[in-house]
């Protein structure tokens, strides 16, 4: 099958990436592992070794600008080559791609509008506000279109959901620290909130376990006794924490998903959460980790850091949980998706070819 691919942005060396531009370039990468021709569309170059086509969009300014890749990106969209495809695979700022020469599928990993509800700042309510009608008229206009989970609002008039896959995990070849750890991926502000667990790792955990560590993957933060900050670590580098660390904490007030939930279990980490729509489903309502408030979560991290029992109960389930998002399964997803959307295209097109001839 020949599958474009678009998002905005792809990871760069040196800059954080999102979790949405990982995951689109290691799908792409899977699809043309599977032996389909994969052309990947962004504002943004390739990784030097992408196994697939890649077409840089120009002009570089839609990557690095919000309004433009709100407003102006999805416009650009319009001159887009998609003659030598069968299918084109959206990831979002699609909404004013009005002239679709073929099938299209869109990915929802999210919504604006519960994103605006746990925005931190006024900026980022209104703009996420105003993105939930766009991303409403995106649905419509995709052949088809899928959430990463449930519990999107019924107004996408979604056709199913197309569950993230993520890679293997542990094989034994890196052992857990010597001391009680615990890992953060995400942003130090906004609703990754990892300010907010490295005060509580202070301020409640530390004092209850004083050998315990805080890993904090992110932008920037503040170091502090027994407190590590890693800026953008490689995957392998990253890969390595996840299967050292006791416990991966992720206090996000929304994921649409959450790819890093799925990504500790595999690895072998326990994993321990605030309650929001992605955390509950990844984590099946705390049956594969636990989920709990802002003032449960300090009690939550040292119950789990000083009893082995629990613990080991969490890896156990979590484990069994991540099995169910292989990427074999993702993929086999995927294809599925693809081929139901250039049928429905196909017979869309011809009931119009019909109407015409009448």
């Amino acid at each position: 099958m020949r599958i474009g691919i678009f998002h905005t942005t792809l990871p760069e060396p040196g800059r954080k990436p999102g979790g949405v531009e990982v995951y689109v370039e290691r799908l792409a990468r899977r699809l043309a592992g599977r032996g389909h021709s994969v052309k990947v569309f962004s504002f943004t170059p390739a990784p030097a070794d992408a196994p697939y086509e890649h077409v840089r969009l120009r002009p570089s300014l839609m990557a690095r600008s919000r309004a433009a890749r709100l407003l102006v990106a999805p416009i650009l969209l319009n001159r887009l080559d998609t003659s030598d495809l069968d299918v084109l695979h959206l990831h979002g700022d699609d909404w004013f791609l009005l002239w679709r020469r073929i099938p299209t599928v869109r990915t929802f990993h999210g919504s604006s509008l519960y994103e605006s509800r746990t925005a931190t700042s006024l900026k980022r309510r209104l703009s996420q506000a105003l993105v939930y009608p766009l991303e409403l008229l995106a649905s419509r206009l995709a052949t088809r279109s899928y959430a990463v989970a449930p519990g999107m609002p019924q107004l996408y008039r979604l056709h199913g959901l197309l569950h993230c896959g993520v890679d293997a995990g542990s094989n034994g070849s890196v052992s857990r620290s010597e001391t009680p750890s615990v890992l953060f991926v995400g942003t130090w502000e906004g609703r990754k909130r990892g300010r907010l667990l490295a005060e509580l790792f202070e301020r409640e955990v530390r004092p209850r376990v004083p050998d315990a560590e805080l890993w904090l993957v992110t932008d920037r933060g503040e170091q502090a006794a027994g407190v590590q900050v890693i800026h953008a670590p490689s995957d392998a580098e990253l890969a390595e924490l996840f299967e050292r660390a006791w416990v991966f904490c992720l206090p996000s007030e929304y994921e649409g998903f959450g790819i890093p939930y799925i990504e500790a279990m595999s690895h072998g980490a326990a994993v321990v959460a605030t309650a929001n729509p992605g955390a509950r489903y990844v984590l099946e309502e705390g049956r594969s980790g636990i989920t709990v408030t802002d003032g449960e979560l300090g009690g939550a991290l040292v119950n789990v850091l000083t009893d082995e029992a629990l613990r080991q109960r969490l890896v156990e389930a979590g484990a069994r949980r991540a099995r169910e998002f292989s990427w074999d399964s993702s993929l086999d997803a995927h294809a599925q998706a693809y081929e139901t959307a250039i049928s429905a295209w196909r017979e869309r097109r011809g009931r119009a070819a019909r109407r015409l001839h009448r």
